[in-house]
């Protein structure tokens, strides 16, 4: 059961990052600009991340099995309208489509380990759910070069309705509930909330990026996005059965795990973004060619996942953390030198390296935070630092691209040449995920050497 689940998830995350070597063509292609374009990106991102919220009552509310029938079903029908999509919205409609069972699979998936394995195995099997949630995503742009180089734009979807298929039948056969279903109730409002507040945080952002300015449209949307949320959290701390329980931000080695699997998802899914469109728009190369300087990386990832499991099982959080960070603060440094006329295996080395750190911490810090909350909390946390860490990646990829938006203004002034100007841009976003690191590196020292299993009445 836990195969096909993983299967599931891994296919759906795949996605997250497939069109992130698409981006000049869907430019080219539907005659948008660089900052419309990316939210087939930034918007599955944040519909994925915003889907997370509502995991826990559905885990309880429905049974396991229809649930992922259900997802898996709905992820083919957005497959289906991507691929027979004839404009940038319909295709935008159906990357949205997909992010909605993207982002309901893989808290599914974390809440039946949490029921069905001890404290003592979790650190092992969420490592392997680790190659999951980063290694589909660092495959994405590799695999999504390739298709777009020989079999066109509208295959990046078409390619996944066969093995989408096979994943029903293959659900039918071996997925069971694992929990006894409650008639929970689920709070409308806060899902409106939360869905404005952070689509409209995004929408600033995209809009500055589009602009390369902070207008008053895009501060509206800024302003307007920070008002609505806190009142969605306000609205959690009163409701007896929140969407979101906020409660288990008291817990202080819950929240500062929290900060640094966002911190980490950041570093993985911005540079991710970016790199593919510097290399194409800086280098000259094409999606394929792009996606295969990412491969050495996507792999070392892959076999990263799983061993950083192992490590922080043996070692606890703290030393995993500061060892990640570091390497990833290193890996993202000589990022800072990038020209036109850097070699191209240096930049593969450099983007292999940082991604060794990204996946030795982004699933030790999730669940340490979550071994730290009484197992009441377990779920509930599970949503509160899965939705955390979904939505930072969202927003955090944006703010990456406003930042090469605002670098490329500034380029200009500076009588460059135009790709001078673009390298100047990405420049902007290679720095911010520098400092990133180094944020995630100073805060792993507050983190406590032995991992943190709490008893049951423990909150922090």
């Amino acid at each position: 059961m836990l195969g096909v689940l993983l299967i599931g998830a891994f296919t759906m995350l795949l996605t997250e990052t497939f069109f992130n070597n698409a981006l000049p063509t869907i430019i080219k292609q539907f005659a948008v600009t660089q900052s419309t374009a990316q939210w087939v990106s930034t918007g599955y991102q944040l519909v994925a991340g915003l889907m997370i919220p509502v995991s826990a009552w559905v885990f309880h509310r429905f049974n396991t099995r229809y649930t992922f029938i259900t997802l898996v079903g709905l992820f083919l029908s957005g497959c289906l309208l991507g691929f027979f999509a004839n404009s940038f919205g319909a295709l935008l409609a159906g990357r949205l489509i997909q992010a909605v069972a993207a982002g309901s699979m893989i808290p599914l998936i974390q809440n039946v380990v949490l029921v069905l394995y001890p404290v003592e195995r979790r650190g092992t099997v969420m490592g392997v759910i680790g190659l999951v949630v980063a290694f589909g995503p660092a495959l994405g742009p590799t695999v999504g070069g390739w298709i777009i180089d020989s079999l066109g734009l509208k295959w990046l979807s078409g390619s996944l309705i066969p093995l989408t298929l096979l994943l029903l039948v293959a659900a039918i056969f071996w997925v069971r509930p694992v929990v006894q279903t409650e008639n929970v109730k689920v709070d409308g409002w806060s899902i409106l909330a939360s869905s404005l507040g952070f689509g409209a945080l995004l929408y600033g952002f995209s809009e500055i990026g589009n602009t390369g300015s902070l207008s008053w449209v895009s501060t509206i949307f800024l302003i307007g996005g920070l008002v609505i949320l806190g009142l969605f959290g306000r609205r959690q701390l009163k409701l007896a059965n929140p969407l979101i329980n906020l409660t288990v931000f008291k817990n202080h080695v819950f929240t500062l795990t929290t900060a640094l699997s966002a911190l980490s998802n950041i570093a993985l899914l911005g540079v991710e973004l970016v790199l593919p469109l510097y290399l194409q728009r800086v280098h000259g190369l094409s999606a394929l060619a792009s996606g295969l300087v990412l491969l050495p990386g996507a792999l070392l990832e892959g076999l990263m996942s799983p061993i950083s499991g192992k490590l922080y099982d043996k070692y606890g959080i703290k030393p995993i953390s500061l060892v990640g960070f570091g390497v990833m603060a290193l890996g993202t440094f000589p990022m800072l030198f990038l020209t036109s006329t850097t070699n191209l295996v240096w930049i593969a080395v450099a983007y292999a390296f940082r991604i060794i750190g990204v996946a030795t911490v982004m699933m030790p810090t999730f669940t340490e935070g979550i071994n730290a909350l009484a197992p009441e909390l377990s779920i509930h946390g599970n949503a509160a630092s899965s939705t955390v860490r979904q939505i930072a990646g969202s927003l955090g990829t944006a703010v990456l691209m406003m930042l090469v938006s605002f670098g490329t203004q500034g380029g200009r002034t500076e009588h460059l040449s135009q790709v001078a100007q673009l390298n100047h841009g990405y420049w902007f976003s290679f720095l911010a995920a520098f400092l990133m690191a180094i944020l995630g590196l100073v805060l792993s020292l507050a983190l406590k050497r032995k991992p943190a299993v709490t008893t049951e009445n423990q909150q922090g």
